[in-house]
């Protein structure tokens, strides 16, 4: 054998040698992780700040009334500039 001929072959067995030692054949057994949905959070209470319960315009303002419970809910008034709005209906009665 020539030395060329012995370099290239220690080459490509060099070369093969590192590829086999650093590509190898990695097998990894993956299992299904079954992860439980969260519980759905508990709707948050809506507290509406004084503040927030009148819009006002130049020609007027949206004024809200109600506490927002199930026997007064929210509902909005318009009240004309220059006004005085008079105390807000008595509520429909729920039927039953």
């Amino acid at each position: 054998m020539t030395d060329k001929t012995r370099r290239l072959t220690l080459f490509v067995g060099t070369a093969a040698l590192v590829a086999m030692s650093t590509g190898g054949c990695i097998y990894r057994s993956e299992t299904e992780k079954v992860v439980p949905a969260p519980a759905p959070a508990t709707p948050a209470a809506v507290i509406i700040q004084p503040s927030e319960r009148v819009v006002s315009y130049p020609e007027g303002r949206w004024q809200l009334y109600g506490d927002g419970s199930v026997t007064s809910p929210h509902y909005w008034a318009w009240v004309p500039a220059g006004s005085i709005p008079p105390p807000p209906p008595p509520l429909p009665r729920a039927q039953r």
